[in-house]
């Protein structure tokens, strides 16, 4: 009922999984991640056991093949399942039971597994693969590009619903919350793959301008300010909080009079955001005097 990728970039040793299916939310239910250890991508009639207790096992220094051996000995109908495992070192094991609807299959690249059912044709997976091997960039976007190429090739037969992508980082920081690097869903949508790419763009875009405050708060205004001057200008009504940090770092650069019409724009569209940023002031993040500044008084 699904088609899916699971990858690995060579070159950061990232891993990641993308989705796509008519079924609602596949993001539930498809892919499982573990910073360090590896991915899987459970589908078809799928068990999560493959996905939760596979990952224990990777972690344990199971390799993938192991994994799948492991897990399809114990299951009572390994028939109805598909799926593909990643290891952190790059060793990839795929299956897909004799059960799963047609058209169903995979294929293994050299650094990902494509997997399908209920897809238009072989072509579905078969073109994943070539499309995420022949292409480059971020692994998020190559995964989504592969996404892209299965749809084109028929996709789903049923037609498209849900997709989901996650990208973790090959080794762990011992803060768990900076090792996913990417983990998004769209769970219901007449077009999933643009959704989700649109909120990938979306995601990088917000991280960018939260990265250059948090890196203008804690002393580089200058350097922040440069990176964000790289950026499109951000929009009042759709980004109004993106407008504010980007206010208060041209502001904290020494830059008072564009912070001010930045301001401006915002009084008109979101005037919420305004006294969003004098609370900034009052809990000691920027100087007092620099809000009182380049906020407009209250009307």
């Amino acid at each position: 009922m699904t088609y899916s990728i699971v990858a690995r970039d060579p070159e950061t040793g990232e891993m990641g999984i993308a989705t796509q299916s008519q079924a609602f939310a596949v993001g539930n239910s498809v892919p499982f991640a573990l910073p360090g250890h590896g991915v899987i991508a459970t589908q078809s009639m799928a068990e999560p056991m493959y996905g939760s207790v596979g990952l224990d096992l990777l972690q344990g220094g199971f390799t993938a093949q192991e994994v799948l051996t492991a897990l399809s000995s114990v299951d009572p109908q390994p028939e109805r399942r598909q799926l593909a495992i990643l290891g952190v070192n790059g060793d990839l094991a795929a299956y897909t039971g004799a059960q799963c609807v047609d058209a169903a299959g995979h294929l293994v690249g050299d650094t990902c597994v494509a997997l399908a059912n209920m897809a238009a044709s072989p072509q579905v997976w078969e073109s994943m693969v070539e499309r995420f091997e022949s292409s480059g960039g971020p692994l998020a976007q190559r995964l989504l590009t592969s996404l892209q190429a299965g749809e084109e090739a028929g996709g789903d037969f049923r037609g498209r619903r849900s997709a989901a992508i996650v990208v973790i980082r090959a080794t762990t920081t011992g803060r768990p919350w900076h090792d996913t690097v990417v983990d998004l869903r769209v769970d219901d949508a007449a077009d999933p793959i643009t959704a989700l790419h649109d909120l990938a763009v979306t995601r990088a875009r917000y991280q960018d301008v939260v990265r250059a405050f948090q890196l203008a708060i804690d002393g580089d205004p200058v350097t922040a300010d440069r990176e964000l001057e790289l950026l499109r200008p951000m929009d009042p009504v759709t980004e109004p909080d993106q407008l504010m940090w980007r206010a208060v770092v041209a502001a904290l650069a020494g830059r008072e009079d564009a912070a001010r019409e930045m301001l401006a724009e915002l009084a008109a569209s979101a005037p919420q955001f305004l006294e969003a940023a004098r609370r900034f002031g009052k809990a000691g993040l920027m100087p007092a005097d620099v809000i009182a500044r380049i906020v407009p008084a209250r009307s």
